[in-house]
């Protein structure tokens, strides 16, 4: 006998069937030995139900957003945490439940990760290390620090075999570029931008090229300016990085002779004021040779800081850019300015007095006018 009934009609009458019994053929039958044969039958196309592999069911299991946002597989936290024996789960609860200080919950794969490179401190190898798993053993870290120490020598070795060269040949001369790298120290100083536009910034910058670093200092601390407290803050990181890095500004007892003569005479003569003129015609005394003054300062433009809307009239509309600019302070030593004195001087004496008539040959003659 069959049984003409719609699956999700005879489904939805399930909790009717608990509450009664159902005959469905001769055989008295219950609810609860009735769902799991129903469960286990699907329609054929000629009607009556037959044992399947397919259960009935009313909506398709292939619908796009069912695992739209489900994910496949468990995170490596929840396999943890689901695995294990129970010492361990406690002990990944607790490190995950309380605040990241010292080694944090991090602390496993550092070590493992340390062991792995051989610089793990532990009792088997005792070598220090940092909380990253970074080796402090010396060995380790001049590697990283000189990475490749088979060039580095050949370049030192190059660099002195012609030092040498040139200080033992008898025809040889150093090249002045670098007798003057030499002799003088000089640094180099760039601050990061400034929400300011190069117009502005450009005034401040000729006010205090040519300066020493401590009128430079006053001419700042004393401006109107807006951004003159900035540059006065970015002089006085120069000038602590000039005398850490450089040795610069420390008085006579660091100070090098050059090999100018007219340099080597003043910086012999320091203990006397030497007055000189410097290339814009000023008048300066100099008292001590390593004193710091600012050589070159320029602006330089950076990045736009942002847009504004400018609303105009007649429904129009601009757009303004934040500009940001950046300032490079190079600072030298006095006996750079008396070296460029000297050669200065130099330079005038060699040329000779002008003559408004000088004794040299007549060129470019012809028999015939130009015009």
């Amino acid at each position: 006998m069959s049984l003409s009934v719609p699956s999700r009609r005879l489904l939805r009458g399930a909790s009717a069937l608990a509450a009664t019994p159902t005959t469905i053929t001769t055989t008295t039958t219950t609810t609860s030995s009735l769902l799991p044969a129903l469960q286990s039958l699907s329609l054929t196309s000629n009607g009556p139900f037959v044992a399947s592999a397919r259960s009935i069911h009313t909506t398709s299991p292939n619908h796009w957003f069912w695992n739209r946002n489900k994910s496949k597989t468990d995170s490596p936290l929840e396999e943890q945490m689901r695995g294990g024996t129970k010492d361990a789960r406690e002990a990944l609860a607790k490190s995950v439940s309380s605040r990241v200080e010292g080694p944090a919950i991090f602390e496993d794969e550092t070590k493992d990760t340390a062991s792995r490179a051989g610089s793990s401190r532990d009792a088997e190898t005792g070598r220090p290390m940092t909380r990253a798993g970074a080796s402090l053993v010396r060995e380790h870290l001049a590697r990283a620090a000189d990475p490749d120490p088979r060039s580095r020598v050949r370049w030192e070795r190059k660099m002195l075999v012609r030092q040498v060269r040139r200080g033992t040949d008898p025809f040889s001369r150093e090249p002045r570029a670098e007798r003057i790298a030499r002799t003088e120290r000089q640094l180099t100083s760039k601050s990061p931008v400034l929400p300011t536009s190069t117009k502005k910034l450009v005034k401040l910058a000729h006010q205090i090229q040519g300066k020493t670093v401590d009128e430079a200092l006053v001419q700042m601390r004393f401006s109107k300016k807006k951004m003159a407290q900035e540059v006065r803050y970015q002089l006085e990181v120069a000038r602590d990085l000039a005398v850490v890095e450089r040795g610069m500004g420390l008085g006579e007892k660091t100070k090098t002779r050059t090999d100018d003569s007219a340099a080597s005479a003043a910086a012999a003569g320091a203990d006397k004021p030497v007055e000189i003129k410097t290339k814009d015609g000023k008048w300066i005394k100099i008292d001590d040779p390593t004193r710091m003054y600012v050589a070159e300062a320029w602006v330089n433009r950076g990045p736009w800081r942002g847009v504004v809307p400018d609303y105009r009239a007649r429904g129009r509309m601009y757009i303004k850019r934040k500009p940001s600019t950046s300032i490079s302070i190079v600072l030298k030593e006095e006996k750079t300015r008396l070296r460029e004195a000297a050669e200065r001087e130099a330079k005038k004496l060699r040329q000779g007095p002008w003559v408004h008539l000088p004794d040299r040959p007549v060129t470019a003659q012809r028999q015939w006018y130009s015009w």
